[in-house]
């Protein structure tokens, strides 16, 4: 096969990727795009907090914050803030003991934080006799670990009231039958995190594993919060909130309309400056610009990557470092013509031995945003993300596809004017 028609074949190909580019990121029936937006590009509420070590309830041994610990503790937040998975909500690990929780369109900071701070461990306690003191005092003898998963559900009693209603694992309900038989006509204190919710009396032993959790006064709201902690789990550690704040949505649309506004702005100058000084060269590179602009914004989308502020001045300096490796071409290009060499010797020779400065520029500013990802804060990460991904794809767009352009128009004698390459 002919190197003109592979050209052709390549040409195709970038075709296709622009056109899935597009269909990735824009959704034309709701003519929105489809990339998830960080709190600063929208509403929410973000929460920093850290995580510490307790004691466990019924050991009494000390729980200290570990890496299974920390994931555990995430999942247990996920479903406390996202019980239905409707919701976009971000949870993401900061170093060894901290934990960044995001909630878009969720303004009311104060419930979030409640869900958040609550340890979630609910505790049935009987009374025994404390010899040292002579008084009766309450002793945990059964946790919340042994419910069933998703085993709490709210419901309604005879009276109407509403009621948590819950379910032992088999194991946990062994163990709810033992604890009811030894407290038989005596209460049983049902504890949440501390506080009692009631001390029911013990009539007949409970071999079901099952039963329900009413305060009298509970009120409906009460009880699906109660029922989604519950079935979130308890956290194995306290929790502290370090910083917790809101935007506000005109402000967050305020942002994203100004970013969107200064790279489209960024772009049309870059590609502007590339045709005036540059000329067909410059208008290809635009063109393969604009191709690596759609590229990017589709691999944070497949990829599940939220697009924050940093990160679209991540964005923004890609495009920079993606136009200089193209600079580095035609200025190597140009030299050529002058020392009057052929059109198609000059193409060739710019493209190839401006490749090693390109390769290395490109290499050490990924190793530079990389350490950024790794080691950087949420707000450094995502600069340092879109930074990666950009320069992955700078350096595939201004190698290949400006010299897949340049070479179609060359091959088909469509431009083979040295004046058209800035001679």
């Amino acid at each position: 096969m002919s190197r003109r028609s592979w050209n052709w074949i390549y040409l195709l190909g970038i075709v296709v990727i622009t056109a899935i580019s597009v269909y990735s990121i824009y959704n034309f029936e709701k003519k929105e795009f489809k990339i998830k937006l960080g709190l600063d590009l929208r509403s929410g509420t973000h929460i920093a907090l850290q995580l510490k070590p307790m004691k466990d309830p019924v050991t009494g041994k000390e729980v200290k914050v570990d890496d299974a610990v920390v994931k555990n503790s995430m999942s247990i937040f996920e479903k406390r803030l996202n019980p239905d998975g409707s919701r976009e909500v971000l949870i993401q690990r900061e170093g060894d003991d901290k934990i960044i929780v995001e909630i878009p369109d969720e303004t009311n900071v104060k419930a979030a934080e409640e869900l958040i701070r609550k340890t979630g461990v609910l505790e049935f306690k009987e009374v025994f006799l404390n010899h040292a003191t002579r008084q009766e005092e309450w002793r945990t003898v059964l946790t919340g670990a042994y419910l069933e998963k998703n085993g709490a559900s709210v419901q309604f009693d005879g009276a109407g009231a509403p009621c948590v209603a819950f379910k032992f694992n088999k194991e946990g309900g062994k163990k709810f039958a033992e604890v009811t038989q030894r407290n038989l006509n005596k209460p049983l204190g049902i504890f949440f995190d501390g506080q009692q919710i009631s001390a029911p009396r013990v009539n007949d032993v409970i071999s079901g594993g099952a039963g329900t959790i009413s305060g009298g006064s509970m009120t409906t709201e009460e009880c699906e919060k109660l029922k989604v902690l519950l079935n979130s789990g308890a956290l194995p550690v306290n929790v502290e909130i370090l910083e917790s704040m809101t935007v506000d949505p005109i402000l967050g649309k305020e942002s994203l309309n100004a970013s969107m506004a200064a790279g489209f702005i960024g772009l049309l100058v870059v590609c502007l400056f590339m045709v005036v000084y540059y000329r067909l060269p410059g208008f290809l590179a635009s063109v393969a610009l604009v191709v690596y602009s759609l590229i990017v914004l589709a691999s944070m989308y497949v990829g599940g990557f939220v697009l924050t502020l940093p990160g679209i001045a991540g964005f923004i300096l890609s495009i920079g470092i993606a136009i200089d490796a193209n600079i580095l071409i035609f200025e190597r290009l140009k030299e050529e013509l002058w020392e009057e060499k052929s059109l198609s010797s000059a193409i060739a020779n710019g493209f190839h031995r401006a490749f090693s400065s390109i390769l290395d520029g490109h290499v050490t500013t990924f190793i530079g945003a990389m350490i950024l990802y790794i080691f950087g804060s949420t707000s450094i990460k995502g600069f340092g993300l879109t930074l990666m991904i950009g320069t992955v794809w700078s350096l595939i767009t201004a190698v290949f596809f400006t010299r897949v352009f340049v070479d179609n128009l060359f091959l088909n004698n469509i431009a083979k004017s040295k004046k058209l390459y800035g001679e």
